[in-house]
């Protein structure tokens, strides 16, 4: 009987999961879980979640088999988010100072408006594949990297500097933050701008081991 009625709910999931509106299903319920990670913080618990969803638990494990799964498609969903907003910032046409500014300031200003789900990013620190960029952590790093290659190509001859200079913006860009949103002892605009200055540092330290040397006041379009 045990057996039987094990059965039973699994064959109820797989046919939910093959239903239809399930992706629609699905993103409702990441829509509530982050509003759930918001409100409570990242250790928001799937009952919470289920709640915000206006679902049973045993509906909510229809739609997604463990809270390591939904946890994975929240942190996808705000990684997106981020790296969507940094990009669009990354499209300027100044100094490097400037290049590097704009997207800092949008990291500082989405983790300083989604504080619990910035902190859930950093303490999941999940990978989309062993060879994928992780969806935890700074999107800034990367993207900031891939930025640096397409206006300076001669960082792509030396992939390992290139990847040690994510590591390290990493380390300044996550650290910073979380420390600032727990004690906020700058402005927002202080810390952007103590970062520009800070990253700017790691990056002129790379661009000199390629013997790249740079003025980090002068147009881009000027170096070129």
């Amino acid at each position: 009987m045990e057996q039987q009625r094990w059965t039973d709910t699994a064959q109820v999931r797989r046919s939910t999961s093959r239903g239809a509106g399930r992706d629609e299903r699905r993103r409702s319920i990441v829509d509530a879980a982050i509003a759930a990670i918001e409100e409570h913080g990242p250790d928001a618990l799937t009952s919470q979640i289920a709640d915000r969803a206006g679902l049973t638990r045993t509906h909510f494990y229809r739609h997604f088999a463990s809270k390591e799964e939904i946890d994975l498609a929240v942190a996808r969903r705000a990684h997106q988010e981020l790296t969507q907003r940094i990009r669009a910032a990354l499209d300027v046409d100044g100094t490097p100072l400037d290049v590097i500014r704009a997207p800092i300031a949008e990291h500082v200003a989405w983790a300083g408006e989604h504080t619990n789900l910035y902190r859930f990013l950093l303490r999941r620190n999940y990978r989309r594949g062993t060879d994928e960029p992780r969806i935890g952590g700074s999107a800034f790093a990367s993207e900031i990297s891939s930025a640096a290659t397409r206006y300076l190509p001669q960082l792509a001859a030396d992939p390992l500097v290139a990847d040690r200079l994510v590591v390290a913006l990493l380390g300044l860009i996550d650290a910073s933050v979380r420390w600032w949103l727990t004690h906020r002892e700058t402005t927002q605009d202080e810390l952007v701008e103590l970062l520009t200055a800070e990253a700017w540092l790691l990056i002129d330290n790379r661009l000199r081991i390629l013997g790249i040397t740079l003025d980090p006041t002068t147009p881009i379009r000027e170096l070129r």
